[in-house]
C-alpha cells in the first residue's frame, strides 16, 4: 500500500490517500480542504476512490468531503458518535474560522464500527474506537503494513485537546492505553505534524 500525504487547510491538517498499487483503488483519509487539488491528484494518477474515512468529525479534517463525494460518488465513513459534528460542519467551520467556508455537510454517511473493516476487500484494516478528543474518534490500523492513522488522538509529541464540552480526558487516557497494546514499531500517521513510531510518541506522554 502506498500512502500519499498532503498538508491542507488553515490548520495544516494531514490528509492521506491510501493506494492499493495492484488495483489503483484508493481510500481518502481526512480530506481537510482543497477538494479541487485532491481531485486533480486522484485523476492525474488514474486512481479509483472507494470512500472517505474520517478519523473524527472536526471541521478541519472533513472540509473537502462533500465536494469529493459529488466528484467521485463515494460514501463518507465516520463513527456514529461524531455524527453531531459532521452534520453541523458548516456552522462549526464558520464559528472557528469566522467566515463561511463550506455550505454543505457530507452525505451518504456510513458508520465506522470498531473491528475489522471489511467493506473493501483490497484494504485490510482495523477500526479502533479511540474517544477522548471527540466521542467518536477512531484510529485506522493496518496490521500488515504496521501503520496507524491516529487523527487527533495521538501526535508525534502530544495528544488532541480535551477541553471542549464533549471531550473527555479520562476517555483519551483509556484510548492511549488501547493503542499501547499495538506493536511499538508501528508507524503513526497523525492528524497534524510529522510521522513517528508509536512507542516513541507514547514515551513522551
Amino acid at each position: 500500500m502506498k500512502v500519499l500525504t498532503f498538508i491542507l487547510g488553515e490548520l495544516q491538517t494531514n490528509c492521506y490517500i491510501l493506494i492499493n498499487q495492484n488495483t489503483n483503488q484508493c481510500l481518502i483519509v481526512d480530506p481537510a480542504d482543497e477538494a479541487n487539488f485532491l481531485s486533480e491528484q486522484i485523476l492525474r494518477q488514474n486512481l479509483k476512490p472507494l470512500a472517505i474515512l474520517a478519523t473524527h468529525g472536526h471541521f478541519d479534517h472533513i472540509l473537502a468531503s462533500c465536494e469529493l463525494q459529488m466528484a467521485f460518488k463515494i460514501p463518507f465513513y465516520v463513527h456514529e458518535k461524531d455524527l453531531f459534528l459532521v452534520k453541523n460542519l458548516p456552522k462549526n467551520a464558520s464559528f472557528w474560522t469566522k467566515r463561511i467556508i463550506v455550505e454543505k455537510s457530507p452525505e451518504k454517511i456510513k458508520d465506522l464500527k470498531p473491528g475489522n473493516f471489511t467493506d473493501f476487500k483490497d484494504f485490510k484494516l482495523k477500526i479502533i474506537h479511540t474517544p477522548g478528543h471527540t466521542p467518536g474518534g477512531v484510529c485506522f490500523y493496518f496490521p500488515i503494513e504496521e501503520i496507524l492513522f491516529t487523527g487527533d488522538t495521538l501526535f508525534t509529541n502530544g495528544v488532541g485537546r480535551t477541553d471542549l464540552s464533549y471531550c473527555s480526558e479520562k476517555d483519551l487516557i483509556s484510548s492511549l492505553k488501547k493503542l499501547s497494546r499495538l506493536p511499538g514499531e508501528t508507524e503513526i500517521y497523525p492528524g497534524h505534524g510529522e510521522n513517528s513510531l508509536l512507542s516513541y510518541s507514547l514515551s513522551l506522554l
